[in-house]
């Protein structure tokens, strides 16, 4: 039989070591360590794997099998084709990169026993729609349908096995569920316009209900609720995975939108609506980040902030927009990350996070109260911070077309910043819990790790040239 008869899609490969993995996982949950441990060895090698792979050699064999994988094969079932492209290869190795770094840090401060096996269904879930090629509809209008069924499965990730409010979650699940219809009724008047070319009110129209759809899927304000509701009831690094996936699959999103719909960024109602649903989210998380007290809350309303600025910088056509996108987005992951791993501890250790418990912590937690500091203040663009060169060459590149948005977008930070300094003052103040047991080796370890990788994105923020630049590469084929 031949290479080619008996090769396996890679598509096909990916569902089936993901399905198995997570199902022989759920099987052994009660082992949570070696669970997240194992998770993160699948996801963070067949991340790396993709992230090197070399589609002009596409047969590669497969490890303990005679069979080979065609990395372009594609699998088709039920009218849906998946296959893998180079615009692709980037969206999912950091998705599996990113639950990698998740299931790594819960491996030491626990998420709930079935964090693993629900980490590894949900990424299955956006590597299959980024993989999407072909379906009943373009694939960038059906996308919507499947964030939904994404958002809805995410209700049950954020939960993590506790009987805790379903507010900040169940929020999740408005904004596709809402922007679904509009794509929709877009694709109606798309299939409108070869019948009459010389219309302008098909692309019109059809824009006004794009652009609708993606702000909604976006979730600036006043749609930002689940994020800050999240952030104070949901374990913090089951948040930051949920958060950090369903971001990058709205990027993804919408650069194939552009790519497939070029009208869209023609008709300039984009660059409007989005620049006032940018401003308005950015401005909104920095004041409310000025009067919350609980670090979740805290923490939701900095990356809000920062959500607004990379919708901000969406509103910018060019190249060089998405450049910093592509920036934003990976230091805002590293920030995320940093902070959510810091404020996991803090929550395992203090259960309650009122300011009384939380007053001296950081005189037997250091490092993990530092790590969620920095990270918190990474998304508010901190000098020092992961976020600072990101969020000021973003700022820079607002303030080319027009200073005032950017000056309104740095004052605002400051409410953030303001905030993250007050907390910082209960954690270095007197110890109130004297029973407040000390952090330990292998939490000060991976706590060090965290912040050793922000630090050196603060100073050396060039590492990521580099990566950034083959990933847009990539995404415009």
């Amino acid at each position: 039989m031949s290479a080619e008869i008996s090769a396996l899609s890679l598509p096909a490969m990916l569902i089936a070591l993901l399905f198995c993995t997570a199902a022989a996982l759920y099987i052994f949950r009660s082992w949570e360590r070696i669970s997240c441990l194992l998770a993160a060895l699948v996801t963070g090698g067949l991340g790396l794997w993709l992230w090197q792979v070399d589609l002009s050699n596409p047969l590669r064999p497969l490890l303990f099998s005679a069979q080979a994988v065609d990395l372009m094969a594609p699998l088709t079932r039920g009218g849906f084709t998946l296959q893998l492209q180079t615009g692709a290869i980037p969206i999912v190795a950091l998705s599996l990169l990113i639950t990698a770094t998740a299931c790594l840090l819960a491996a030491y401060v626990g998420q709930g026993s079935l964090f693993a096996p629900q980490a590894l269904l949900l990424v299955l879930g956006y590597v299959a729609l980024a993989l999407m090629t072909s379906g009943p509809l373009p694939p960038p209008l059906l996308a919507p349908l499947f964030l939904a069924l994404l958002a809805g499965y995410s209700v049950f990730v954020l939960q993590a096995g506790r009987l805790t409010s379903t507010t900040g979650p169940l929020r999740k699940l408005a904004p596709p569920v809402l922007a679904f219809p509009l794509f929709i009724v877009a694709f109606w008047y798309i299939d409108q316009m070869p019948l009459n070319p010389q219309d302008p009110v098909a692309p019109r129209v059809a824009t006004q209900l794009i652009a609708l759809g993606l702000l909604l899927l976006l979730g600036p304000a006043p749609l930002h609720g689940a994020q800050p509701d999240t952030a104070q009831e949901s374990p913090p690094l089951v948040t930051a995975l949920v958060t950090l996936l369903y971001q990058l699959a709205l990027l993804h999103l919408f650069f194939r939108i552009l790519l497939t719909f070029p009208f869209v960024e023609q008709e300039g109602i984009v660059q409007e609506w989005f620049t006032i649903a940018g401003l308005v989210t950015a401005i909104w998380g920095g004041l409310a980040a000025a009067g919350a007290s609980h670090p979740g809350r805290l923490w939701g309303y900095a990356a809000l902030h920062d959500w607004g600025l990379i919708i901000l910088l969406l509103a910018i056509p060019g190249l060089r927009s998405w450049l910093l996108v592509l920036l934003l987005f990976g230091l805002r992951a590293v920030s995320m990350l940093t902070a959510a791993a810091g404020l996991a501890v803090l929550q395992a250790r203090l259960g309650d996070l009122t300011p009384e418990r939380l007053r001296g912590v950081a005189t037997r937690l250091p490092l993990n109260s530092a790590a969620f500091l920095l990270g918190g203040l990474g998304l508010a663009g901190f000098p020092l911070s992961a976020g600072f060169t990101g969020h000021w060459a973003a700022l820079q590149l607002i303030a080319e077309s027009d200073w005032l948005p950017a000056a309104i977008v740095l004052v605002a930070s400051g409410g953030a910043i303001f905030s993250f300094i007050r907390l910082a003052r209960e954690f270095y103040g007197p110890l109130q819990n004297r029973y407040l047991t000390r952090e330990g080796l292998a939490g000060a370890l991976f706590a060090g790790i965290m912040l050793l990788v922000s630090v050196s994105l603060a100073v050396a923020p060039q590492w990521l040239d580099n990566p950034i630049t083959r990933t847009l590469t990539a995404l415009r084929g």
